[in-house]
């Protein structure tokens, strides 16, 4: 080699050098300027992990505990450690076993205490519609609040009692106000037909 070329060789290797020396002391100052920044950082995802990972095996924990207190309660509903157990662990699954067990009493006490103890408002209508029906009120009302679940059933039910009671025209009516888009058009069609239509 020449010496033109040991020259050019070694300001090379002392320009990558430099070069190395350079991006060593950018990213201490980097480091020295932000350390706390990413500790922080580095905690709070550290942190954010391990609470996920907590979180998740206390869901898995209470889904475990609220399915064989209902197992229990399939087998036995009256067994009370089991419902307490599943009251704790699964208050949405407690309330549809309660309401399950409840709907199929006729007493309307029992019924507005269940209505007033639940916390879902699909199952509150539900039991709505349970008492107005037992008590033969007019389903009507149900009917016309808004966002009632059965609310074409109530109708063509409602319809069903006036034409037992031999309102023909009212109940037709009724019949009429259930959307061709309901399941319950067919049967009421047919129950005007019945009736005399």
């Amino acid at each position: 080699m020449s010496l033109k070329e040991n020259v050019k060789a070694i300001k090379e290797e002392l320009n990558a050098e430099e070069q190395f020396l350079e991006g060593v002391i950018k990213a201490e100052g980097f480091w020295k300027k932000y350390k706390t920044i990413a500790i922080v950082l580095g905690t709070i995802i550290f942190l954010a992990v391990i609470a996920k990972m907590v979180m998740g095996y206390m869901h898995e924990s209470s889904l475990e505990k609220s399915n064989i207190a209902y197992s229990k309660l399939l087998k036995n509903g009256d067994d009370a450690d089991a419902l307490s157990s599943l009251k704790s662990s699964n208050p949405k699954l407690y309330d549809m076993f309660v309401f399950k067990k409840s709907i199929k009493t006729t007493d309307i006490g029992e019924l507005e205490k269940l209505q007033s103890t639940l916390k879902d408002p699909i199952l509150k209508d539900l039991v709505t519609y349970q008492i107005d029906s037992i008590s033969k009120k007019d389903l009507s009302n149900y009917a016309a609040k808004e966002g009632s679940v059965i609310r074409e059933f109530a109708l063509y039910e409602s319809a069903y009692l006036l034409l037992k009671d031999n309102k023909i025209k009212e109940a037709h009516a009724k019949l009429d106000t259930i959307p061709k888009t309901s399941p319950l058009f067919g049967m009421a069609q047919g129950l005007k037909h019945y009736s005399g239509n």
